[in-house]
């Protein structure tokens, strides 16, 4: 009877781990490039892994969550580049493959100070809760573009939350913006050393929050969820 019962638990304890086993990997989850108006077609990219030895079916889908009036975007995923109306597409990753996601920026009309933030939400298609969200962040320079912008390092956290945020290495961080999925600017903030910021008014879902220097520039997106 202990033997069973040991066996039933070891069985379990493998299915289990199967279960929670990651499928594939994504080389990042902000990726953030500077587009200047006079390059009409500017890129963003990651790298894809399938972790396993099948294939596996991927589906990318596009949020647009702000975009400049006249701009576009489209996705380049492992098979096929897609029109901008696509907005989302499935695709096969052989056994240990490998590969570019592109997300394309476009400003044909060279509209200046245009600038995007886009959401690109990665599953599989045989574990639907294997997924990630990539957020692009294409930022237009400015008089003062010369001057660099500060690194992509600052984190947020709790992630998920309940309530707010708060944000770590984050020196170089003067305010914020805090987007909904839809594009709207739900809240605007200050950024101050140790800060507490809330989202208490706001509904459950997910958020973009979008850092800016003390030049107000942007250079740098992520994505929080409010439970």
């Amino acid at each position: 009877m202990r033997f069973t019962i040991a066996c039933f638990l070891l069985f379990a304890l493998a299915i289990s781990t199967a279960v929670a086993q990651t499928t594939f990997s994504v080389s990042a989850t902000e990726v953030w490039k500077i587009a200047p108006h006079t390059e009409p077609d500017v890129q963003g990219h990651f790298t894809i892994t399938n972790l396993t030895n099948q294939v596996q079916t991927i589906r990318w889908t596009r949020t647009i969550v702000r975009i400049t009036p006249g701009c576009l975007s489209q996705v380049c995923d492992l098979n096929l580049c897609y029109t901008p109306p696509v907005s989302t597409q499935t695709f096969d990753m052989q056994p240990n493959q490998a590969g570019l996601i592109i997300m394309h920026f476009l400003n044909y009309d060279s509209i200046v100070g245009a600038e995007a933030v886009i959401r690109l939400r990665m599953s599989n298609e045989n574990v639907p809760a294997d997924s990630v969200t990539v957020t692009f962040l294409f930022t237009s320079p400015t008089s003062k573009a010369n001057q660099p912008l500060p690194p992509a390092t600052v984190k947020v956290y709790p992630n998920p939350t309940t309530d707010g945020f708060w944000l770590s290495n984050a020196e170089v961080v003067r305010s914020m913006r805090v987007l909904s999925l839809d594009g709207r600017e739900v809240a605007r903030f200050l950024a101050s050393p140790g800060a507490y910021y809330s989202l208490a008014e706001q509904p459950q879902g997910s958020y973009i929050i979008v850092l800016e220097d003390a030049l107000q520039r942007p250079f740098q997106a992520l994505e929080i969820l409010r439970q």
